[in-house]
């Protein structure tokens, strides 16, 4: 079975399988293919594991020609597990067990193009595809061994990710002159989480010239409706855009919870941060930020696991690409009754506050399109694909007028605007 078909169990996924699957009906093309790796050593070295104990894994396919010490590192995506049945559920998936992992697998079109028409920049690239079996995002790091249901499970999605850096290392990555570090969905967050860890690493490893993240379709909003059924609420607190209200439940426990509930996305990614111990696995200057010592002491750790937050303190360059209307938050970070534009309007606003407004030299391909992922040959901003948008910016990094930003910023729904 190859990674783009495992299966992605009803309520776990995050709208990332038909990305996936569009990716592999792609697969034909030449040289697309990856070779399975599979991480052992690490296991008894660090116990990096996936939920169910399992390897961690990736898939490989070496670059070529002026692609040969470059590369793009890919963080596939899959939705969290928000509860300890929903983590249960999840070690018996691709999503949580290496097991049923392949040898081989058709990486496909895309940003994993090897053809230039498709993938100007990359085509030529090593390309890696990270398995996804922590169910956290790469961040746990829980020394902890979790027992539910006679069954025992691992939050050590950290591990796991570090375990690849250092094997990817030995396999030619320590020549590295160029990387892309990159992602969909929960791995587009995973992309905003994890930049500065695999950039300021290679900065000491590797002769590295530009290192950058795109994450794609990683830009949740960290929302909580007050809408929710049966929501104890004990805090309810302004967030930095005005319109949409943060609220915390009284407590972490959660019950047969099988995927984000809609209107209740905040409240499952602060389960699944202390869960899996992620204080470790997100980015650090965010984390020091927070908590104690740092400016926003009244601030708990756990925001850190959410883009918003943590890009303010992201240092390498991020070209996001990401919907105003993401259809994957219309459907569950909103509740059925809020409103698709003033998401939206939050999302653009924060988007621009706090990764723009910090980073100058970051960017992104902001669409006003209703849709998740995978949008790389099939809209246009002025003038531009999303593969041309971002080979422009990666080249004007350093110079003193780059282009950062393209923008649709029409109202929705905009169904024009998902058409090249």
């Amino acid at each position: 079975m190859s990674l783009a078909l495992i299966a992605l169990v009803p309520g776990l996924e995050d709208g990332s399988a038909p990305f996936y699957a569009a990716v592999k009906a792609q697969s034909g093309l030449d040289n697309s293919t990856g070779v399975l790796v599979k991480l052992e050593a690490a296991v008894a070295a660090t116990g990096a594991r996936c939920l169910d104990g399992t390897p961690g894994a990736y898939y490989y396919r070496k670059g070529v020609g002026t692609g040969a010490d470059k590369w793009y590192i890919h963080h596939q995506g899959g939705g969290w597990c928000e509860s300890l049945d929903d983590c249960l559920g999840r070690s018996k998936t691709g999503l949580g067990s290496s097991t049923g992992y392949g040898p081989t697998s058709g990486m496909g079109g895309g940003y994993f193009s090897p053809l230039p028409s498709d993938n100007p920049m990359m085509y030529n690239w090593n390309m890696v595809l990270l398995n996804y079996c922590d169910g956290g995002s790469f961040s746990g790091n829980n020394e902890t061994v979790t027992v539910y249901q006679n069954t025992s499970l691992y939050f050590r999605g950290k591990r796991v990710r570090e375990a690849a850096y250092a094997s990817l290392l030995a396999s030619g990555l320590d020549k590295a002159t160029d990387v892309v570090i990159s992602g969909c969905s929960a791995g587009g967050l995973a992309t905003f989480l994890h930049t500065d860890q695999w950039c300021d690493a290679l900065g000491e490893d590797a002769p590295l010239a530009k290192c950058v993240g795109m994450p794609d379709s990683g830009f949740f909003l960290d929302y909580q409706s007050t809408k929710v059924p049966g929501l104890d609420v004990v805090e309810q607190a302004s967030s930095k855009v005005p319109g949409l209200d943060v609220v915390e439940q009284a407590s972490s426990r959660r019950g047969r919870q099988l995927t984000t509930a809609p209107g209740n996305y905040h409240a499952g990614l602060k389960w699944c941060f202390e869960t899996f111990n992620a204080t470790a696995g997100v980015n650090q200057d965010c984390i020091a930020a927070h908590g104690t010592g740092g400016f926003a002491t009244d601030s708990p750790e756990y925001l850190c696991m959410f883009a918003e937050h943590a890009s303010v303190f992201t240092h390498t360059p991020i070209f996001a690409l990401q919907s105003e209307y993401d259809s994957w938050q219309t459907g569950h970070v909103l509740y059925p009754t809020d409103d698709v534009q003033l998401l939206g309007d939050n999302l653009t606003a924060r988007i621009q506050g706090n990764l723009f407004g910090p980073h100058p030299s970051s960017g992104a391909f902001l669409d006003s399109c209703h849709h998740h992922c995978g949008m790389w040959n099939s809209i246009r901003i002025d003038g531009q694909l999303v593969s041309e948008a971002f080979a422009q910016w990666y080249d004007s990094i350093g110079t003193k007028k780059p282009k950062t930003v393209w923008k649709q910023g029409e109202d929705y729904p905009c169904d024009a605007c998902c058409k090249p």
